[in-house]
Formats: C-alpha cells, sequence, structure tokens
C-alpha cells in the first residue's frame, strides 16, 4: 500500500510541476509558442524595388515580427539583405552611398584601372567574345549572354553577406530566407533555400539580355521574375501563417510613356509566363501593400529617385497602420523580446577583416605573382573597402571575366580569389562622330598566344578620313612591367593654315616602328624606355609651297629614342573632378642613328600638366598646361610644333590641341600652352563647361615671352551617354581668327 502511495504522489508532483511550467510559459510576456508566424514577400521590380525598404521601415516601427522572409530580383537584394541582419536604416544607408549606373555594369574607376590601360577604358561600347574558326564547335563571332557579367553588384553581394560565403541553410540566417530564380534549360522555378548566399541574390536578379546568367551545376539561372515575381507560395511553404506582401501595380501612364520602347519590353516580359502565378499569390495575400512609385521606373537608379521610392513605399505601408497594428495585438507578442530572441549576425560590425592566408584558385601558382603586388599588400587585414578596390583591380586588369571571393573558417579567416581567365578573345567596337572628321569606328581585339597571360597580340584599327592599324606584341607582360614590339600604320590628310587661312593640304602615311626596351608602372606612375624608326611617305602636297618641282617632299625615314613618364590619377577620362595628371618625354631624332642632317640629333622636350579643383559639389574649374621645345634651330616639317585640333596627337604625335580652333598650324620653336577648362554638372550626366586657353611661341625658350601669342574660347554642353559624350559647342581663337561650331557624339580616338 505504501508503495502505491509513493508512486502515485511522484506521478501527481511530476503533473504539478511541467503544469506549472507551461503556465509560466503562457504568462511570460512574448514567449506563446503557438502565435502565427509572419512571413514578408518582396517582388521583383528593378529600382522600383527600394520601396521594399520604406515598407520595412514601417514593421519595424509597429514592432511586427518577421519570421519568414523571400523575394524575387530587388526584393531578393532587399529581402536577403535584411535576412542576414541589415536594419532598415543600414539598408537605406548602404542603398544611398553606392553609385548605382557603375553596380549595374561592369566598368572599373579609372584609379583601379593598370596605367596602361587607362586612356583606352572608355572608348569602346561593345565587346562581343570570338573563336578562330578551326574545329567543329568553333565560331568566328559570338553574341554574349548578357550585356554585363555583373561583376560590380555580386561584389557588393559578397562584401555585404560576408560570413555566409559557404554553402549553407538559409534557414540558419537571423531571418530564414529564400528567393526565386528560372532555369532557361528547362524552363523550371527555381527555388533557392540553400547554398552560397551571394551567388543566389545575384541569379534572382540576372535580367535577361542585361547580365549574364548564373550557371550551377548543370542549371544556367536568370531573374525569377519571369517565372514567379511574387512569391508568396514560397513563403507558405516555409511556414508562413500570415503574409504581408509588397508588389507593384501595372501603372498605365507609365506604360503609355514606355509604349514601343525597349523599357516597355523590359516591363512586360515577365506576363509571357508568370502572370497566372502572379494573380494567385496576390490573392493568397493577408496584407497587400502596393507603393505607387509613378513615374519612375525599373531603371531610374540615379539618387534623386533612390529618396522618393523609399518614401513612396514608407507612405503605402503607413496607409494599412490600421492592419498592422492589428496583426501584432493578435499575435500577442513583446516585440523586444522577439528581437532579443532573433540569431545575431556578428560580422556586420566587422570593417577591418583579420586575414590568416590569402589563395588564388583559377591561374597557376607562376602566375600568381602577376597580381601578388595588390594582393601581398595587406599585412593580416584588410578593410571592407580595401578588399573592393583589391577585386576591382584584378578586375581591372582586363584579363578575366569574373574576379571574385569567398571568406573562409572564423577570424581570422581564410580569403580566398577566384578568377576566371578569359577563355574567348573579344573584338571590342567603338563608334564617333564628330562635324571634323566625320564618322570613325574602333576596333580592338588581344589575342593570347597560349595559356599563358604574360604573352600576346593586341591589335587596333581605326576605320575613319584618317585611318591606322596598330598591332602591339607584348613579351613578358604583367601589371607592372612591359617589354615588346609595336608596329603602326596611319593615312592622314593635313590641312594646314597660317592664321585661319589655308596654306596647303599634305597627304601623309606614317609607319612607325617601336622597340620597347622596358616599360614600369608604380601604382600611377608609368616609366618608358624605347627607340623608334618612322618613316613618311607624301602622297599628296597641294598648295602655293609645293608649286616648284624642286620642292616636292620625298620620303623620309628616322630613328629616335624615347623616354616617357607619367603620373596619372585623374578619376576620369571625361570631366575629371580630381586626381592630377603630369607627362614628360625627352626625344632624340636622327636620320641615321646618331645624327639629324650631319648636325646634332633633334632634341625634343615635351611636358604636359593638369589638376581638377572643386569650387562647390556641382562646378570644378581645371587648369592645363602643355609645353613643346625644339632645342635645334634646323627642324624638319615632320617634327615641327603643330597646334590645332580636339585632342592631342590625334593626327601627329607631336600635336597640341588647342579647344575652340579649326585647323591647325606650325608653330616656331618654343610652345607654350594654358587652358582653364570650368564645367558646371547641373543634373545628373549633364554639363555646361567653358574653355579659356592663352598659346604663346617663339624659336627659343629665353626668347619666348617676346613672340606671338592668342587668345583662344569655346562654350558647350554635354551630355555623357553609354556610347560616350554627346557634345555642342561654339568656339573661337585668335590663332584661325573665325567661330567654329563643333558637333560630336562618342569618345575621342
Amino acid at each position: 500500500m505504501k508503495k502505491r502511495l509513493s508512486i502515485i504522489c511522484i506521478y501527481l508532483f511530476l503533473v504539478i510541476v511541467v503544469l506549472g511550467s507551461e503556465v509560466n510559459k503562457v504568462a511570460t510576456p512574448g514567449s506563446n509558442p503557438q502565435r502565427k508566424k509572419v512571413g514578408v514577400v518582396l517582388s521583383g521590380g528593378g529600382a522600383k524595388g527600394f520601396a521594399h525598404v520604406g515598407v520595412l521601415k514601417v514593421l519595424e516601427e509597429i514592432g511586427i515580427p518577421i519570421d519568414y522572409i523571400a523575394g524575387t530580383s530587388m526584393g531578393a537584394v532587399v529581402g536577403g539583405l535584411y535576412a542576414v541582419g541589415y536594419t532598415t536604416d543600414m539598408i537605406d544607408s548602404l542603398i544611398q552611398v553606392q553609385d548605382w549606373n557603375h553596380l549595374m555594369s561592369d566598368g572599373v574607376y579609372r584609379e583601379n584601372i593598370p596605367a596602361f590601360r587607362r586612356n583606352n577604358q572608355s572608348r569602346y561600347v561593345v565587346s562581343l567574345p570570338y573563336e578562330f574558326p578551326f574545329g567543329e564547335n568553333s565560331r568566328i563571332v559570338s553574341l554574349p549572354a548578357g550585356v554585363y557579367t555583373g561583376q560590380n553588384i555580386y561584389n557588393l553581394f559578397l562584401n555585404s553577406t560576408i560570413g555566409y560565403h559557404h554553402n549553407i541553410s538559409f534557414d540558419d540566417l537571423p531571418i530564414p530566407f529564400g528567393c526565386i530564380s528560372a532555369d532557361v534549360r528547362t524552363g523550371n522555378e527555381i527555388v533557392m533555400r540553400e547554398g552560397n548566399l551571394a551567388e543566389a541574390i545575384r541569379a534572382s536578379m540576372a535580367i535577361p539580355g542585361v547580365f549574364t546568367p548564373v550557371e550551377r551545376d548543370s542549371m544556367l539561372l536568370i531573374d525569377g521574375g519571369v517565372v514567379n515575381n511574387y512569391p508568396v507560395d514560397l513563403v507558405r511553404s516555409m511556414g508562413a501563417d500570415i503574409v504581408i506582401g509588397v508588389t507593384f501595380s501595372r501603372d498605365e501612364k507609365e506604360l503609355e510613356q514606355s509604349r514601343g520602347t525597349i523599357s516597355e519590353i523590359t516591363q512586360q516580359i515577365w506576363n509571357f509566363i508568370g502572370q497566372y502565378k502572379l494573380n494567385n499569390n496576390i490573392s493568397d495575400t493577408d496584407i497587400l501593400i502596393t507603393p505607387d512609385v509613378y513615374p519612375f521606373g525599373m531603371m531610374d537608379f540615379h539618387k534623386t529617385a533612390i529618396d522618393t521610392i523609399i518614401q513612396r513605399g514608407f507612405t503605402a505601408a503607413i496607409e494599412h497602420r490600421d492592419e498592422l497594428t492589428k496583426l501584432k495585438k493578435s499575435l500577442s507578442i513583446d516585440t523586444n523580446f522577439y528581437n532579443q530572441t532573433k540569431k545575431r549576425n556578428p560580422y556586420l560590425e566587422l570593417d577591418t577583416l583579420t586575414i590568416n592566408n590569402i589563395y588564388v584558385e583559377g591561374i597557376t601558382q607562376r602566375e600568381r605573382s602577376y597580381l601578388n603586388r595588390w594582393i601581398d599588400n595587406y599585412n593580416g587585414s584588410i578593410t571592407r573597402e580595401e578588399l573592393d578596390n583589391m577585386i576591382s583591380k584584378i578586375y581591372g586588369s582586363g584579363m578575366f571575366d569574373r574576379v571574385y571571393y569567398r571568406f573562409e573558417g572564423e577570424d581570422p579567416f581564410d580569403l580566398i580569389i577566384t578568377v576566371d581567365v578569359k577563355e574567348a578573345n573579344r573584338l571590342n567596337l567603338g563608334i564617333h562622330f564628330d562635324s571634323n572628321d566625320l564618322a570613325a569606328i574602333l576596333a580592338n581585339t588581344t589575342i593570347r598566344l597560349n595559356s599563358s597571360l604574360n604573352s600576346m597580340f593586341d591589335i587596333t584599327t581605326r576605320l575613319s578620313r584618317d585611318p591606322f592599324l596598330m598591332i602591339d606584341y607584348s613579351i613578358n607582360r604583367g601589371i607592372f612591367f612591359k617589354g615588346g614590339i609595336n608596329y603602326k600604320i596611319g593615312k592622314n590628310d593635313l590641312s594646314i593654315y597660317d592664321r585661319g587661312k589655308l596654306l596647303y593640304n599634305l597627304g601623309i602615311t606614317r609607319n612607325s616602328l617601336n622597340l620597347v626596351f622596358s616599360e614600369f608602372y608604380f601604382g600611377n606612375i608609368m616609366l618608358h624606355l624605347g627607340a623608334q624608326m618612322e618613316h613618311f611617305h607624301f602622297y599628296k602636297a597641294m598648295g602655293s609651297v609645293f608649286e616648284s618641282p624642286q620642292s616636292e617632299l620625298n620620303d623620309l625615314l628616322y630613328f629616335n629614342y624615347l623616354l616617357n613618364g607619367v603620373y596619372d590619377n585623374l578619376n576620369k577620362d571625361f570631366f575629371p573632378t580630381s586626381g592630377l595628371y603630369f607627362s614628360f618625354q625627352y626625344s632624340l631624332h636622327t636620320d641615321n642613328f646618331v645624327s639629324m642632317e650631319n648636325e646634332a640629333p633633334l632634341n625634343v622636350v615635351r611636358m604636359k600638366m593638369l589638376k581638377p579643383f572643386s569650387l562647390s559639389d556641382k562646378i570644378f574649374i581645371t587648369p592645363r598646361i602643355t609645353a613643346r621645345y625644339i632645342m635645334n634651330d634646323s627642324v624638319p616639317r615632320m617634327y615641327r610644333n603643330l597646334v590645332g585640333g580636339r585632342t592631342d596627337g590625334h593626327y601627329m604625335p607631336q600635336q597640341i590641341s588647342l579647344q575652340g580652333s579649326t585647323g591647325m598650324e606650325f608653330l616656331e620653336n618654343m610652345v607654350f600652352s594654358t587652358d582653364v577648362n570650368i564645367h558646371y554638372n547641373f543634373t545628373t550626366n549633364n554639363y555646361l563647361y567653358t574653355n579659356l586657353n592663352f598659346t604663346i611661341h617663339n624659336n627659343h625658350l629665353h626668347t619666348l615671352l617676346e613672340g606671338d601669342s592668342f587668345l583662344g574660347v569655346n562654350l558647350g554642353y554635354s551630355y555623357l551617354t553609354v556610347a560616350g559624350p554627346l557634345r555642342l559647342e561654339l568656339g573661337y581663337s585668335e590663332l584661325s581668327r573665325r567661330f567654329h561650331p563643333y558637333v560630336s557624339y562618342g569618345y575621342y580616338f
């Protein structure tokens, strides 16, 4: 009997303890394990997706717990950042400081481009891969899978998701996350709930034709908006009982404005496959928020639009305050308790990352020396900004299709950099039109002879009234050293003036063979030592100077020695706002390797310097000084000082440009020219500018101030497009003594 009573007492004690525990759980504010789970769904929409940030701000302020979050395209971007622990204020700040036009392209900031590529970076509009026509599967030219590889936007995702670069379940994030992409090989919707987080977000926003697809296993993934732009069904499958969704309704005014344009095609492409699912998912949403972002569209990534779009999202969510407040009350949750129990992301506060080892994948250990100068500069630590710059510099070398990275282990990390070497050759094309030389096309290709990065041909041609072909073979080429041989043949039809009066026309074919003994690069500094054989053939000589047969020009052959130096850290090719450019050249010209016309070699010194200064956040002034001094009294016509035209060295290597002038003129042995450019960047990509110039020349340096001088001025407007600047201007110079209208489109080459 006693034994039975003991067993009953123990049983009753255990029941009381368990029931008491459950009562305490229910009584503890915010600890109700039976509450309904809330999922948030963020739709795609390009730049319109910034409205998601405003909506999430309202959810934070009201105190709505978010148990799951899912999105597509830009919704995957914002949702992914929120899932790893970014607050809305952090996401807002991150968005605001980005140059989105840069992120949505593969462009590299000028300071991160190796010195030998800086002058060529903006010339090409189109880059097409091709293979030599050998073998069964070879083709001559093929269209790329997308205009951009997504290099810059992917690096943003990598930087923002440090700590989650390895393959993980997205349920292990501070907020469980999922996103959608589409497999173009099967047409299937792909739900991404695990893997590399940055890669998943990148795949979800791979807009067809804009970004190259993401290869994953056997799949080729593109923007999920084509199959499921608003994935309520995904967040339901994750466990959400209540869904708060953000999507964008069709705006008839916007569609009417964009009718018949590429913008309409981009906006409507999702209707072919995903419309049925979209309607079902909208019906399955408990609280639907539809921000009105008109007149902003998918590609409005400029700052003014971003600010307004975020605010529109906030306003749209506030209109549902009553519904959201009622939802919070129904959940019987203490928001502070909920926030305390959320997983914490320890990596968000790490700006400086401790590095144990740095490894490079995709190239041989021998070729790793190509990258060592950038990689080995970091003694055990690197900031996020330094990491971005390092990756950008490696990509800016032009040798790789993609450069990306991952961190492994825990602090201190191992940094693994992966490079995809460019396998296919690329045909680069640039276009230019102006009222002086009419249309021009620039074509370029770089051909590697083997798998090495250090030996290659670079071929460039310009098709215009003044065409040229240049073939450059580099031996042991690297980021910091270059040796080799360069051949260029060009044809120029020069009109030579004297104070605005046409004197004569020269038709010249110029052949030059350059031996590059050594060319060194130290950050922003370039030093070049070489020798040159230069041949001039005159196929036309018309004008009073050439009326007598005795004055006909014969072919000329010269042997020259060159020493060049350049310091260049300008931030832009066109309308720079910071940095400094300085160059000098010392050259010896002979007609027999040692002398010129049986006298001393022709000695020429040239220098150029320009430096932008800020007058305000919109107005900049850039003084420029150019000088060229020929130290001999007797000078062959082909090496005399030539002044005029839009760009230094466009027609002849010694040419000094003079804004506002028309035609070109030979001047005396000593020329000094100073120019002041003032430009006003009044809206995005829109510029007003003026150039004021002063030029003086004489036979000798010590008599320069006694020589002739003249002034010039031009006024212009420019709009920067993808293919280069559109420029409209009117100039006047005392040298040519006439007004000179000028129109051009595209970068000058």
